[in-house]
């Protein structure tokens, strides 16, 4: 089973390459980090990642909250927010791109690997069943 792809968008570079190692560490491919929703948008085009890592806070015009929901809605990506923006307010806008999960910073390796693999399983099963309607379709055509 290939690697899954994962895309990094947070404007703490410290924290996203940190994000990266841990990442790559356990066997994931981190195919880019981006600071903000447009080297994102860019990134995910160029890419085709399996997931994405979104903090809600970018430099920028648009927030993670508004880039998640474009990747997830043009290119059915999973999402998951880590950020250290965790007032309710926050939490309602994330939830309604329906993350995989929410986690605050400090955020603890074990919570992030989870939720990431959480993420790639569901990006896995999505992608298994646009492939069976695929087959479905030409077998009846």
């Amino acid at each position: 089973m290939p690697k899954a792809k994962v895309l990094i968008v947070d404007d703490d570079a410290a924290f996203a390459v940190t994000m990266q190692q841990l990442l790559t560490l356990i066997d994931f491919d981190v195919v880019g980090i981006a600071a903000s929703v447009s080297d994102a948008l860019c990134l995910a085009e160029n890419t085709h990642p399996d997931l994405a890592i979104f903090d809600v806070r970018l430099a920028g015009r648009r927030d993670g909250v508004e880039g998640a929901a474009i990747l997830r809605d043009s290119l059915g990506l999973p999402v998951v927010f880590v950020t250290a923006h965790g007032e309710p307010a926050a939490r309602r806008r994330a939830a309604t791109v329906e993350p995989v999960a929410y986690l605050e910073k400090p955020v603890q390796a074990r919570h992030l690997i989870k939720a990431v693999e959480q993420a790639a399983a569901i990006s896995r099963a999505n992608t298994e069943a646009e492939e069976e309607a695929i087959l479905d379709w030409r077998l009846r055509a």
